[in-house]
C-alpha cells in the first residue's frame, strides 16, 4: 500500500494503523471492522500484530505465502500476515545474534493455539531444507500431541489451551534449526476431576474410549464411557453426545497415537500412557462412606481400588490405609488420623489430579528428549544456542463462574499485558528520553497496581495461603479476610448478597470470583503415607514419578528418559499385570469382608495416640498451589526478559 495515498479510517485499506493521524479507540474499531467484513484477518499497529479469529479455514497459509513471506525486505509491499512476525523474529535471530521471543495474547477462543502452529511452521520453512527434515517434522507434531493431553473443551472454545506453552527453537548461528525443548507451565489440573456444565475433561480421555477396540478397552477394566464419575455431563447428557463426535474422537484417537510414534514413543511408552489414564478413571470412581463404628470413612465397592491397585502395581492394603487415614510424626510419636468424608474425597482426587500432572510432565519430557540436539551439537552450555521462543498462555477468561483457575489464568495475562506494557510504552519512553528525542505522553493503562494487588505481602496470593495454613478456616473465612485486606483497593470489588464472592477490575474488564473451593484447591497436597505408597509401585515409573513430592520437574530429562515405561522392580507384587477381568457381579456382591473398614478398625485400636478428623500440620508445610504458581510465573517471566520481544494480539 503507497504511503502516498491518504486513506480514509473505516475504509478496511490501512495496513498498519499506526499511521493514523488520530490514534484513539474509536477509530482503531472502526477500521479494523471493516477490515474484517473485507474478508482481511491481519492488521499492523507498528510492530504489533493484531489478529481476528475468522473461525473458519482460510487458503493463506499455503506455499505460496510460506516463499513470498521469507526474507521480507519491504514490508509495505505486502498484506499484513502472521508470517512476517515469524520472518522477522528468525531475521533478527541470525543478523542481530540475539534470541527472540514472541508472546501470543488473546482471550480463550481467539486462535493462539492454531497461530502459534503457524509462525513455528514458517520458522522451520525460513531456516531452510538444509536441516534434519525428520526433527523439523517432530517440532511441528508436538503442539498437536500436547493439545491431546493439555487442552480440553469450555464453554468459549473446543480446543482451550489448559496450559501455558514455551516453545524454545534453538538454531546455529547459521540460523539452521538444531533442536527444541517444550517448557510448559500452570496445567489446570483440577480439570481432571470437575468441570462445569457443557465443558469436558482433557480430550484424550475421550480419544481412549472412541479409539480402543473393545477386548483393549477390557484389558485396562473399562467400561462404557458413562460409568465415570469424571467424564459425566453434569446436566445427564451423554459422554459422546452424537455419531460424528465419536468419530471426531476416534480419528483424533489414531492420529495421536501415530504422532506418538513417529515423535519416537514405544509402544511399551504409549500403552504406560493408557494404564495411567485407565487407573485414573478408576481411582475417581472410588466412593467413601462414613463409618459410625469409627467415626472415619470406608470404601463402599472396592473393585475400583482393586483394578488402581493391578494396573499400577500397588499394595492395596497399603493405598486403603492411605485413602482412609493420614499418618504423621508429632514429638516423636506416630499419630493416626482417619480421615473424614470431605477429607477422603479430597484425598482421592488430589492423587488423581498427581497422577494426570505427572503424566502431563513425562510425556513433555519424552518430547523433549526427542527434540533434543544432535550429539555434534551439544554443548554443556545452553547458551551456546541462538533461540526463537514463542508462548502460547491460557488466554483471559470471564465466565458464568470463576474460580481459582480463571483467577491463576488471568493473573498471568495480567503479567504478559505488563511485559507487553513495558515492552511498548515503557521502553520507548525511555529510549526516546536518553536519545533526546521530544515525544508526547502516551495515555495508557498501566496494570502494575493490578500485579501488587495479587503478588504483594499483603497481596491476595499470600493471604490465600495465610489462610490455607488454619485447618478450621473456609471459603467465607478468606473472602472475608480480601474484604478487609483489600477494601481499599481501587481495582477490588467487594459484590453485595454473596459471601464467597469478590471481584477484580482486570485489565480486560471486570470478573467476579466465587471463591468456594479455593481453601482446598489451593492445598491440594498428598499426606505422606499416600506419597509413599506410590513411591512403593511396583513399576518403576510410577515410583520416580512421585520420589520427587512437591515439584515433579525436579526429576530431570535424563533419568525419566532412561526409565522403562513398565520396569518392574524387584518387589512382591500380583503375579500377573492384568490379571483375568472379575465379573461384574463382582461390583454388586461382597463376596468378603471389606478391607477399608478392616484397616479403620485396625488402626483405631492399635494406635496410641489417636486423633480423629483432624488436618495434619504436615499438610501445611509443603507448597501451595498459590506458591508453585508464583514461582512458575517467575520462571516464565525471567526466559521471556533474555529475549527480544515480538506481540501478536488476538481478538475474536
Amino acid at each position: 500500500m503507497s504511503h502516498t495515498m491518504v486513506l480514509k479510517v473505516g475504509s478496511g485499506d490501512i495496513d498498519d494503523l499506526s499511521t493514523l493521524n488520530v490514534l484513539d479507540e474509536a477509530s482503531l474499531l472502526r477500521e479494523l471492522r471493516a477490515r474484517y467484513k473485507k474478508g482481511i484477518i491481519y492488521t499492523y499497529i507498528g510492530d504489533v500484530l493484531i489478529a481476528i479469529n475468522p473461525f473458519k479455514q482460510l487458503n493463506i497459509y499455503e506455499k505460496q505465502q510460506h516463499d513470498l513471506y521469507k526474507y521480507v525486505q519491504c514490508r509495505h509491499q505486502l498484506a499484513p500476515h502472521i508470517f512476517w512476525v515469524a520472518d522477522q523474529a528468525y531475521r533478527k535471530l541470525c543478523l542481530a545474534k540475539r534470541s527472540q521471543c514472541i508472546a501470543v495474547s488473546g482471550e480463550s477462543g481467539a486462535g493462539k493455539t492454531e497461530s502459534t502452529k503457524l509462525m513455528v511452521s514458517h520458522i522451520i520453512h525460513c531456516s531452510g531444507d538444509a536441516g534434519d527434515r525428520e526433527l523439523q517434522n517432530r517440532i511441528i507434531e508436538t503442539s498437536p500431541l500436547l493439545e491431546a493431553f493439555g487442552n480440553a473443551q469450555t464453554c468459549m472454545n473446543q480446543n482451550s489451551s489448559r496450559f501455558g506453552k514455551y516453545l524454545q527453537l534453538n538454531f546455529t548461528d547459521a540460523g539452521r534449526i538444531i533442536g527444541a525443548k517444550v517448557y510448559h507451565y500452570l496445567l489446570e489440573k483440577s480439570r481432571v476431576v470437575q468441570h462445569g456444565p457443557g465443558e469436558r475433561t482433557f480430550h484424550f480421555f475421550y480419544y481412549l474410549f472412541a479409539g480402543l477396540e473393545k477386548e483393549t478397552l477390557e484389558y485396562f477394566y473399562l467400561d462404557d464411557p458413562e460409568t465415570y464419575r469424571i467424564l459425566k455431563d453434569p446436566c445427564g447428557g451423554k459422554v459422546f453426545p452424537s455419531r460424528s463426535d465419536f468419530k471426531h474422537c476416534r480419528q483424533m484417537f489414531n492420529t495421536q497415537k501415530e504422532i506418538m510414534r513417529r515423535v519416537g514413543f514405544t509402544d511399551d511408552d504409549i500403552n504406560m500412557v493408557f494404564t495411567i489414564l485407565s487407573a485414573i478413571l478408576h481411582l475417581t470412581n472410588i466412593h467413601f462412606s462414613h463409618d459410625d463404628e469409627t467415626d472415619g470413612v470406608y470404601i463402599e465397592d472396592e473393585y475400583p481400588l482393586e483394578v488402581v491397585c493391578t494396573l499400577l502395581a500397588l499394595d492395596q492394603e497399603i493405598l486403603t490405609m492411605a485413602l482412609i487415614s493420614t499418618f504423621s510424626i508429632t514429638k516423636g510419636e506416630r499419630v493416626i488420623s482417619l480421615k473424614n468424608f470431605d477429607q477422603a474425597n479430597d484425598c482421592r482426587d488430589a492423587l488423581a489430579k498427581a497422577l494426570y500432572e505427572r503424566l502431563f510432565s513425562w510425556i513433555v519430557k519424552q518430547t523433549n528428549t526427542l527434540l533434543q540436539p544432535n550429539r555434534r551439537h551439544n554443548h554443556t552450555d545452553n547458551n551456546v544456542y541462538r533461540t526463537c521462543s514463542i508462548l502460547d498462555m491460557s488466554g483471559f477468561e470471564n465466565f458464568q463462574v470463576n474460580s481459582f483457575e480463571q483467577l491463576c489464568i488471568n493473573v498471568a495475562n495480567e503479567h504478559l499485558q505488563y511485559y507487553f506494557n513495558e515492552h511498548i510504552f515503557l521502553q520507548e519512553e525511555q529510549d526516546y528520553g536518553t536519545e533526546g528525542v521530544s515525544w508526547e505522553k502516551v495515555e495508557f493503562q498501566n496494570n502494575e497496581d493490578l500485579i501488587e494487588l495479587f503478588m504483594g505481602t499483603l497481596g491476595i496470593f499470600a493471604l490465600l495461603d495465610e489462610e490455607s495454613r488454619f485447618p478450621k478456616a473456609n471459603d467465607e473465612s478468606l473472602v472475608q479476610k480480601f474484604h478487609s485486606h483489600c477494601k481499599n483497593h481501587p481495582r477490588y470489588i467487594r459484590p453485595r448478597g454473596n459471601e464467597t464472592a469478590f471481584g477484580i477490575h482486570h485489565y480486560a474488564g471486570k470478573v467476579v470470583y466465587d471463591a468456594r473451593g479455593f481453601l482446598e484447591k489451593n492445598r491440594d497436597n498428598l499426606s505422606a503415607n499416600l506419597i509413599e505408597c506410590m513411591e512403593k509401585s511396583g513399576i518403576e515409573l510410577i515410583g520416580y514419578l512421585f520420589t520427587i513430592n512437591d515439584d515433579t520437574t525436579s526429576i530431570s530429562d535424563t533419568v525419566l528418559s532412561s526409565i522403562s515405561p513398565f520396569g518392574m522392580v524387584n518387589k512382591p507384587k500380583t503375579t500377573s499385570f492384568h490379571p483375568t477381568r472379575r465379573p461384574k457381579s463382582f461390583d454388586t456382591e461382597y463376596t468378603k469382608e471389606n478391607l477399608s473398614q478392616k484397616a479403620a478398625k485396625s488402626l483405631r485400636q492399635e494406635s496410641r495416640p489417636y486423633k480423629t478428623n483432624t488436618v495434619q500440620k504436615e499438610r501445611f508445610s509443603q507448597h501451595t498451589v498459590a506458591v508453585h504458581f508464583k514461582n512458575s510465573l517467575a520462571e516464565l517471566l525471567d526466559k521471556m526478559k533474555d529475549a527480544e520481544p515480538s506481540f501478536v494480539s488476538l481478538k475474536c
